[in-house]
């Protein structure tokens, strides 16, 4: 009964990933197949039929919001509570994990998780220490080779050991101490939440063997997505039950930039012994024109390993295109089509979406959406948990959760204005660092530390009493109560009190909206109210866990932020070479690919209505105060459409580009078919060859191939190795 009451929701591709609960499964999910209903279901039948229990199942995702909508929807199949099951992000199970292993890894269970702010402060500390220079190595950057090399399980000692030259060595020298850093203020990145599961899983076999054991079934989802440290955080726990269900989409694998390897799902049938492959290809949510259009563009990537998206959502509109005389003119006729589609077609301003490659774009669409008096919410912009208001409360609570959080110790002791001025922070730093004590420790040592004021000592003291007054409270009080009184006790609002201005008045806003959540997070979580388990949660948080689709506004996101999200109509702006594909992407193919799959996405978000802008102008930032403005070339990506799909729409200014475009699509019509690539006699590059390049430097020619794309260029660099260019973009020269 339970079977065919689950089963009669889904179509036959859907059943059969449902169906196949024994070892690995490998579900490729087009764009708006419904994989999150497949999930669910899948997650609903193991325990409808007695398969396992909640606490038995393990299902990763890849934004709380999703793993919050999927235990609701389960709940709603089955009729039963499972709060008991696993879901939730890799970061949010691992810190769970962490919270009853920590000891293993040499930490306590009240830790503190370090966002990339945090992580910079630390860093910049430990510069200062080490007597290094910001100019040429900054924090951010070491921020940046710190995580990259944690996702490759690549950890302090291991970067020493390949550090060949001087900029790395530096590094290698801060990593250690950061390392060190990090334990003694107890606290993690967010790599380590999932790195340091992985050392303990490795060092305790018994602990991994316990995890093995309890998850029966493990689902996870946006496989495309995940890095080298996920991937084998994945395998480890797999290993026993290898009931293991992976779902995802390589045509929407855009992530390479932040560690993704989409290796992992198109080798996953050689991973996984005996892998049962269900494809989802039926689409409910775009119409044909749309899914057409998206297909013939992702059908130029090379590594996929493809699918064919159809729909009954019938025909549809053509895809529009427009080109604009410049930057504003776009935001100008991006605001002229939202008006059009609410006043004229009954959209709401929530159906619809701005999409584009970089943040910076954003600032000419507000401008015209404003003065075309359009309301509009940015998602992915200054994030609320990172205003300095919010960050400096944040600090308070973390200090009392963790006294050993010297990052937000250092951010507090002197906020408000209590007298402890820069001198004697440093005086105990150097304490600090000396005596291998976390800040913290090193206040209580006050009186052993010279040349610090009377003044400042009993200032250091009266706060650390009054810190440890709440930290007395912890298991009395909720977080919500907690922070109200810090918020009293330390003025951190009446601060904003003192001054009548507008500013001002936004940050006590926000501060009272921090409390309108507190009060949410203590209702709504009952048995987890708890100071800890709410910075755990917000710690967490992305910008889309915090975006309300429902808000009466226009939605301005990046093309990366929209990633599982739909709207009526879309519109992605700057469809130019150089912007989308990013200049610094389209150079080596599997960089130009992911720009590919990156448009992709955008083009599949849309359900009825897909318009795609570019300008023929473009200002850009430079060193000049002004700037520059550049002339434009169309994206690359726009002659992919076939023309049967496309209506051109010229704008007030001569369109020259349509006309081309036209003269281009009379010589070929319809889905452009696959070419095979062949020798390209016609190159000015040829085999042998010596070339250099602006970033690679020298290298020698190994093949010219032509390709859809371009010619493609093989070479062996003497220092970067072989890299495969597509020569119309790469900026090569001739020559030794």
């Amino acid at each position: 009964m339970m079977q065919s009451a689950l089963l009669k929701d889904l179509n036959p591709a859907q059943q059969e990933a449902v169906q196949n609960t024994e070892g690995p499964v490998l579900v490729l999910a087009g764009a708006g197949s419904g994989k999150t209903r497949v999930l669910t279901y899948r997650i609903a039948y193991i325990i409808g039929n007695d398969l396992a229990r909640p606490e038995e199942i393990l299902a990763v995702t890849f934004t709380n919001k999703a793993a919050n909508e999927m235990k609701w929807r389960v709940e709603k199949l089955l009729n039963i509570s499972v709060q008991q099951l696993w879901i939730g992000t890799f970061h949010s199970i691992s810190a769970r994990i962490l919270h009853r292993e920590a000891k293993l890894a040499g930490y306590q269970s009240n830790f503190t998780i370090y966002d990339t702010t945090d992580q910079e402060n630390l860093i910049k500390r430990i510069m200062e220490h080490l007597n290094l220079s910001r100019e040429k190595i900054t924090p951010r950057y070491v921020q940046y080779v710190i995580s990259e090399a944690k996702n490759k399980l690549i950890d302090a000692k291991k970067y020493n050991k390949t550090a060949a030259d001087f900029k790395s060595k530096q590094i290698a020298k801060i990593f250690f101490q950061y390392e060190v850093s990090l334990r003694r203020n107890n606290a993690f990145d967010f790599d380590d939440l999932i790195i340091k599961p992985i050392e303990i899983f490795t060092d305790h076999p018994e602990v991994l063997k316990k995890y093995q054991k309890k998850f029966r079934y493990i689902l996870v989802d946006e496989y495309q997505d995940t890095n080298k440290a996920q991937y084998y955080w994945i395998k480890l726990l797999a290993q026993k039950h290898r009931n293991l269900c992976v779902v995802g989409d390589e045509d929407q694998s855009i992530y390479r930039w932040r560690g993704a390897d989409i290796g992992n799902i198109l080798n996953f049938e050689q991973d996984y012994a005996k892998c049962k492959v269900v494809r989802l290809e039926q689409n409910y949510r775009s119409t044909q024109t749309i899914l057409s259009a998206a297909n013939a563009v992702v059908s130029y990537n090379m590594n996929r390993l493809g699918k064919n998206l159809w729909s009954e959502q019938g025909t549809g509109e053509p895809i529009r295109i427009l080109q604009a005389q410049d930057e504003m003119h776009e935001g100008a006729l991006a605001a002229q089509i939202i008006q059009e589609e609410t006043l004229t077609n009954g959209y709401s301003l929530n159906d619809m979406v701005i999409l584009y490659r970089t943040n910076a774009q954003s600032r000419a669409l507000e401008e015209q959406l404003r003065r075309a008096g359009l309301p509009y919410t940015i998602v992915g912009g200054t994030k609320f948990y990172d205003r300095k208001e919010i960050k400096d409360i944040l600090a308070y609570l973390k200090l009392l959760v963790n006294p050993n959080d010297s990052v937000s110790l250092q951010r507090i002791i002197n906020f408000p204005t209590r007298g402890i001025g820069d001198t004697t922070l440093k005086s105990l730093n150097d304490y600090a660092f000396k005596h291998q004590l976390s800040l913290y420790e090193a206040i209580f040592q006050i009186d052993d530390i010279p040349n610090i004021r009377p003044g400042s000592v009993r200032a250091i003291k009266t706060f650390s009493e009054n810190i440890q007054e709440f930290r007395d409270q912890l298991n009395e009080l909720n977080a919500y109560q907690i922070t109200e009184g810090v918020i009293n006790k330390f003025g951190l609002k009446a601060i904003y009190e003192q001054d009548d201005n507008v500013e001002n008045e936004g940050r006590i806003e926000n501060i009272n909206e921090l409390l309108n959540g507190l009060q949410f997070f203590v209702s709504n979580n009952p048995h987890r109210e708890s100071l800890q388990n709410y910075l755990d949660e917000i710690s967490l948080l992305t910008d889309i866990d915090r975006w309300d689709p429902e808000k009466p506004s226009v939605t301005l996101m990046t093309l990366h932020s929209a990633k599982g999200l739909e709207f009526p109509v879309v519109l992605i702006t700057g469809l130019e070479n150089g912007l989308l594909p990013l200049s610094r992407n389209n150079e080596e193919i599997e960089q130009q690919e992911e720009e590919r799959r990156l448009f992709y996405v955008g083009m599949t978000r849309a359900k009825k209505k897909l318009y795609l802008l570019h300008a023929r102008l473009r200002h850009r930032f430079s060193n000049d105060e002004f700037g520059m403005t550049y002339s434009s070339i169309p994206s690359p990506f726009l002659r992919e459409i076939p023309g049967e799909f496309i209506r051109e729409e010229p704008s007030k200014h001569e369109d020259v580009y349509s006309s081309k475009m036209r003269r281009v699509r009379e010589k070929k019509t319809g889905i452009y078919p696959h070419l095979e690539e062949l020798p390209d006699e016609n190159s000015e590059f040829k085999i042998g060859q010596y070339v250099h390049h602006d970033v690679f430097g020298k290298g020698q020619i190994l093949g010219v191939d032509s390709s859809r794309i371009g010619t493609k260029i093989t070479i062996q660099f003497e220092k970067a190795g072989i890299k495969k260019l597509i020569a119309e973009y790469a900026r090569l020269s001739i020559g030794d």
